[in-house]
């Protein structure tokens, strides 16, 4: 039987550069040699591609890190800014493991469209409205799914007075964030005017709008969806030294992730219920990651939706999985399989 032919993009311009990187060098050094013909690709911040018309040999995968692109000589290197994807090997499927603005919010997905190429991970419009933090509200409203309330403020009529009416509504702490923002980078929580109007200035010098948020306070959980299987565990996220899981929270030890979550049954099945109505609501396809908020009563406001969660082998998706049986390189396979029959 032929062996499949992937290629796995990692990297992109967003901020998440680097921890897309992570995902991309996990992928590739789990996936299966015997059943995929392996062409990792990574894409620099300044759009930049590099890859190798030869797939990886046994030795290369297992050991694979960002150095295979340095290294790469002859006529089998590869390196263009921005190339038609024609001009990449021919490929069964790409698999994204790509984080944030392009490689999150439906562009690599539309170019992919448009060379009649699969992929994993959620469809063009499901991708772009899910990485607008304010479409994903407006859309989570109009289903009925419970999200906390907020307002939109806008850079071109921005005053001080604008922070004491949204404050006024939502009051303290007040969650601001750029819609746009990924891995919680661009986001701050103000406990007075003061505050809010610092982290507001701040934000405002990369986004022309951004999204007030009132605070929920009480747990932190998030819980992936895939399509077609059992119900995945939530993990809760158990805040050390910061307020809410955040960039600094994700990547550099300050959060104990659970997984599965400690919670009584009653609640894990209604994340899981949540979590599953987010997909759908947002058009989602294959697999996605949904954040949630818990109050101290047990009422749950979903968050945002993921559509390319994290698969570094230590993200929340993976272990999730692992906690019901799933191996990460089963995961990949599982992903795989999935994405390569969806009907976007």
């Amino acid at each position: 039987m032929a062996r499949m032919r992937v290629l796995v993009l990692m990297g992109g311009p967003s901020t998440e550069h680097d921890v897309s990187v992570v995902s991309g060098t996990g992928v590739v050094r789990a996936m299966n040699p015997d059943r995929y013909n392996i062409h990792p690709v990574l894409i620099d911040k300044d759009g930049t591609w590099h890859w190798s018309s030869r797939e990886l040999s046994p030795y290369q995968k297992d050991n694979f890190s960002v150095n295979y692109f340095r290294g790469l000589e002859g006529a089998a290197a590869n390196c263009k800014k921005s190339p038609a994807l024609s001009e990449l090997p021919d490929a069964d499927i790409a698999f994204l493991a790509l984080h944030g603005k392009w490689g999150e919010d439906g562009h690599i997905q539309a170019m992919l469209e448009n060379w009649g190429i699969p992929y994993t991970g959620c469809g063009l419009l499901a991708s772009a409205l899910a990485m607008d933090k304010v479409k994903t509200k407006e859309i989570y409203r109009a289903n009925g799914i419970p999200t906390p309330p907020y307002r939109v403020i806008w850079k071109h009529d921005f005053t001080g007075d604008t922070l004491v009416s949204v404050s006024d509504e939502l009051g303290f702490p007040l969650v601001i964030k750029d819609p746009l923002g990924g891995s919680s980078i661009g986001i701050g929580i103000a406990k007075d005017l003061d505050e809010a109007g610092k982290i507001a200035q701040d934000l405002f010098k990369d986004s022309n709008r951004l999204l007030c948020e009132k605070f929920i306070a009480g747990e932190e959980a998030s819980c992936g969806y895939i399509e077609g299987e059992k119900p995945l565990p939530p993990t809760e996220m158990r805040m050390t030294t910061r307020e809410y899981f955040d960039f600094e929270a994700k990547y550099n030890g300050e959060c104990k992730e659970v997984t599965p979550a400690e919670f009584d049954e009653d609640l894990t099945k209604r994340i899981q219920e949540l979590v599953k109505s987010a997909h759908y609501a947002i058009g989602g396809s294959g697999y996605s990651r949904t954040d949630v908020r818990i109050t101290k009563d047990k009422q749950l406001f979903a968050i945002e939706t993921n559509t390319l969660p994290g698969m570094t082998p230590t993200s929340i998706l993976p272990a999730e999985a692992a906690s019901v049986g799933i191996t990460y390189s089963q995961l990949i396979d599982l992903i795989i399989d999935k994405s390569l029959y969806i009907k976007r």
